[in-house]
């Protein structure tokens, strides 16, 4: 089980520039991936997209790459770029250009100007947002586990209830037979006046079968996808809303308040499942 709101960051120094990679996952019904580029880079869009897309099912994806030079580089002059001013000035004396002696500050803005359009090798651009999204990942895992945890609690406490209620199931069709009985009684009903109709369809809608094997049956299979790898949180919000039906069918057919007082209760942990249900990719 594996959340859909994580948060990861993944460095890379390179040539005395640091590239940072942010990539922050929030909870989406589809798979939404937002992509932010240096421009030299934005060529590589399509596989950051698509890397993206295979490795996660569900989930607006922020990806944000940008890079600067650390504090203490900031006023440095690198030794490469100074004598490759140098040779370029040489060279353009050669051709007749006179040139104006460069400032400190004009060495500076002609470094910054030049890494602006730094570009990466897509080899070590590759391996940055491979590190980046695995991390994401595993941030994804760990708080997926905690979710877990607490479906799994909340599954367990779903199986006690609806045990209780099954338990009620023949106390429920008996208080329609006392109901029968009791109005029989008051209203002297005589055995052929009564419509064997009402009375098969009043023992029909008391029956709670049906509702009790079909939640459990959806129980068993959340159970089963709770332990599964895969992507499950469409899953469990279909099974969640089967499972309300079912117990709001229950509701509708108890006879006896215990049973409606258990389907409150099965209520409640259905509404806190289907949260987690939209919290998973």
């Amino acid at each position: 089980m594996r959340s859909m709101t994580g948060f990861s960051e993944a460095n890379l120094d390179k040539d005395g520039i640091q590239f940072k990679c942010f990539v922050k996952s929030l909870n989406s019904r589809f798979i939404e991936v937002n992509i932010r580029l240096p421009n030299s880079l934005k060529k590589h869009e399509g596989w950051i997209r698509d890397l993206i897309k295979k490795n996660f099912a569900r989930g607006k994806i922020d990806f944000d790459l940008h890079y600067t030079s650390p504090p203490k580089e900031h006023l440095k002059l690198s030794d490469n770029f100074l004598k490759l001013v140098k040779q370029n000035e040489n060279k353009a004396k050669t051709k007749g250009i006179k040139l104006a002696d460069l400032t400190y500050l004009d060495l500076l803005k002609l470094r910054d100007s030049i890494q602006s359009e730094y570009v990466l090798s897509e080899s070590s651009l590759k391996s940055l947002v491979k590190e980046s999204l695995s991390n994401l990942q595993k941030n994804c895992i760990e708080d997926g586990s905690s979710t877990k945890k607490d479906v799994k609690k909340l599954l367990v406490k779903m199986s006690k209830s609806i045990t209780k209620v099954e338990k009620m199931e023949k106390q429920n069709i008996t208080h329609v037979e006392q109901k029968f009985k009791r109005l029989k009684k008051e209203f002297e009903i005589k055995n052929k006046e009564i419509n064997m109709n009402e009375i098969i369809s009043s023992f029909s809608k008391a029956d709670i079968n049906e509702e009790i094997v079909r939640f459990k049956s959806h129980l068993e299979l959340v159970t089963k996808l709770a332990e599964s790898k895969d992507s499950i949180g469409k899953k469990m919000d279909f099974y969640s809303q089967e499972m309300l039906r079912e117990v709001n069918t229950l509701t509708t057919k108890a006879m006896i308040v215990e049973i409606k007082n258990e389907a409150v209760e099965l209520k409640c942990l259905i509404e806190k499942m289907k949260e987690h249900a939209q919290n998973v990719e």
